[in-house]
């Protein structure tokens, strides 16, 4: 199976500039834990909820004004540069044995010519092994 037919395709995304306390609240709107960072569509990072609970832990204890500061913290300051992407031609068991092997939540995809297409998630993957079930 390719992993086009389970990925999330076009997924919410935000760009280098935008703020820590931005991307947090784009995660908890959407119930989603990875956000891809892209400028003109092409991925150049990735943050996820444990980048921003790790990274504000100590911030939530300080003084209003350095939490204020933290939050305000652009993305690039914090988010993985060069991640781990798949390409839209990967079959799916790669993309389950990188997830399991890297202990990723989700793995971005991204074409050579058109960019961050989508991103291949833990949920997806059960998502699928459900569907597959019920359909036995």
């Amino acid at each position: 199976m390719n992993i086009t037919e389970i990925m999330t395709k076009d997924p919410l995304t935000m760009t280098p500039s935008e703020t820590v306390a931005q991307a947090d609240e784009l995660m908890i709107a959407n119930n989603i834990r990875q956000l891809p960072i892209v400028e003109k569509n092409e991925l150049v990072g990735i943050i996820t909820d444990r980048d921003i609970r790790s990274f504000l832990g100590t911030s939530l204890l300080d003084s209003a004004e350095t939490r204020e500061k933290a939050l305000n913290t652009q993305v690039k300051e914090i988010m993985t540069t060069e991640p781990i992407t798949l390409s839209p031609d990967d079959d799916l068991e790669e993309a389950v044995e990188l997830l399991i092997e890297e202990k990723m939540g989700g793995i971005p995809v991204v074409d050579e010519e058109e960019g961050l297409v989508g991103i291949v998630t833990y949920v997806d993957v059960l998502r699928c092994f459900l569907d597959r079930l019920q359909q036995d």
